[in-house]
């Protein structure tokens, strides 16, 4: 009797073996690899751009990865930080917010940073976020709004007057007035050198009674110091333009100054697109690469432009304007890729917009403030009530970040500028309702990842496995992430038996910025 079963028993077991195998050898064929291997050569500050995009064969979705290429004021987005995605092509998707805690409780803004993985906020004190603790905690490091980049493995930074590479100055202050805003890219140290004399806005007239000045220094991380007798400098026509937002096309490093003048690098020389005026508003406060194009979010149409190497398109009703509140004064301060669509932060009612490049439709989020409402009786909220103080649009409401990390998007708000809160000077806004301002907020829509990266001398080689509803990637061998589709989205991948309009190097972060690309799609 007793070999009986245990004869029964190998038999159920060796049935299950074979069962768990076939299961298994299924689930292996069933899944898709696309697999992506990249030279970026040397690192220095170019846009890594697109890795590949691709549509599904039922035509339903567009699924594609890159390196985002963007700068808001402030910071600029963390170049080596991989962004997969999938989206509908119909543009129909759900998503959660969640307030997070404040990073601060005594100030009306926040601002973020990514960098390897971590988001950073900046007002009050620089602190990283603990998901685990779901608290801010505060670090060392550079504080305040310094900025830093990684090149390569080595870390840029940029103080208020100073750059670091690796906690060693390579540019010290200057003698006279102040370095302003620095951007690295294509090898490249952009800055401006502002020394406004005491006095506000006016034209150049000699080096004496003041001027603002562009450079551009040649500069790699093999250099000790960078060279100012090496620099290309261009004198602005206004004394005291500086800039809110850098971009960078290509070969090309753009910026656009605080009174309207717009400047391209290019080619070892400095050009003006568009001249500063000191009669009317033109301002830029945020670049992003989107396909071939630069997007810049524009003030006071609120609106991006398009920026496509030569000329500055206006986009009509990018995005548009809600019915219930006035058409002047607006901006757009904030512009990201999440998700594979174009999200933009706009104010000064916190309005948050997404747009689907397939759909081409522009859909509104929801606003970042439950206050006021909305009017077009007035142009900023609380106008009327704080017409005793200046600036009298101090209570506009600001969408500050829109930080991609891991499968969110980490949104923050501000009062236009932030400051420490002063209750007998605002009693309108007492005793809660100036909380809203520097608020963080975290929102889920199914279809991102976005994930550090290491950097590598040489090829590295990217695998993004597509199992069902669950997307992994791979660098060299090595998991980065995972991620797990939901809702409709994620019925729709499990139906996708392969994929058409294969791109390689193409996509909505722009052209890959490496020196080789080379792809393949594998399985189902």
């Amino acid at each position: 009797m007793a070999p009986d079963l245990f004869q029964d028993s190998v038999k159920a077991t060796l049935l299950s073996l074979i069962i768990f195998c076939c299961q298994t050898a299924g689930a292996a064929v069933d899944s898709v690899n696309i697999k992506v291997t990249i030279d970026r050569g040397q690192d220095f500050g170019q846009s890594f751009g697109s890795l590949f995009e691709a549509t599904s064969n039922n035509g339903q979705l567009v699924i594609g990865a890159g390196f985002q290429n963007a700068y808001n004021t402030r910071y600029r987005a963390d170049r080596h930080a991989l962004q997969f995605f999938v989206r509908p092509k119909n543009g129909k998707r759900k998503f959660t917010i969640k307030e997070l805690p404040r990073p601060n409780n005594t100030h009306t803004g926040a601002y973020l940073f990514g960098r390897d993985g971590e988001i950073y906020s900046t007002e009050g004190g620089l602190k990283s976020w603990r998901p685990k603790l779901k608290e801010w905690q505060a670090i060392g490091g550079p504080g305040g709004k310094h900025e830093t980049m990684r090149i390569g493995n080595g870390l840029l930074a940029f103080g208020s007057n100073n750059v670091t590479f690796n906690g060693k100055t390579i540019l010290g202050p200057p003698q006279k007035g102040s370095y302003q805003l620095f951007f690295y890219a294509n090898g490249h140290l952009c800055f401006y050198h502002v020394h406004r004399n005491g006095k506000g806005y006016r034209h150049y007239i000699d080096e004496e009674d003041g001027f603002s000045r562009l450079y551009a220094c040649p500069w790699t991380p093999k250099e000790p110091k960078v060279d100012l007798s090496k620099a290309i400098a261009l004198r602005l026509p206004v004394v005291g333009e500086t800039t809110f937002a850098w971009g960078q096309l290509s070969d090309q490093i753009v910026t656009g100054s605080n009174i309207g003048g717009f400047y391209v690098f290019e080619n070892n020389r400095w050009r003006m697109i568009l001249k500063p005026s000191l009669e009317y508003s033109y301002q830029l406060y945020s670049s992003l690469a989107f396909h071939d194009r630069l997007l810049m979010g524009q003030y006071p149409t609120g609106r991006v432009f398009a920026y496509d190497g030569t000329k500055i398109t206006d986009l009509k009703g990018w995005p548009p304007v809600p019915p219930n509140v006035s058409k002047s004064a607006r901006e757009a301060q904030t512009t990201a890729v999440y998700g594979g669509e174009l999200m933009v932060g706009v104010w000064p009612w916190g309005e948050l917009w997404r747009h689907n490049p397939d759909s081409r439709q522009w859909t509104f989020m929801r606003r970042m403030y439950d206050h006021p409402a909305p009017s077009t009786r007035i142009v900023h909220p609380y106008d009327v009530e704080n017409h005793d103080h200046s600036p009298r649009n101090l209570w506009g409401q600001r969408v500050t970040s829109l930080v991609a990390n891991g499968p969110t998007l980490f949104i923050a708000t501000s009062a236009k500028s932030p400051f420490k809160w002063e209750p007998k000077k605002f009693p309108f806004l007492a005793p809660d309702k100036w909380r809203s301002y520097g608020k963080v907020y975290q929102l889920t829509m199914s279809g991102h990842l976005s994930i550090p990266t290491r950097w590598t001398k040489g090829p590295t080689t990217f695998v993004f496995v597509l199992n069902g509803p669950k997307v992994t990637v791979l660098q060299d061998g090595k998991h980065l992430a995972t991620t797990q589709l939901a809702g409709s989205l994620s019925k729709e991948l499990v139906k996708t038996k392969s994929f058409k309009d294969i791109k390689w190097g193409k996509g909505i972060y722009g052209p890959f910025g490496g020196i080789a690309i080379k792809g393949n799609i594998n399985g189902r």
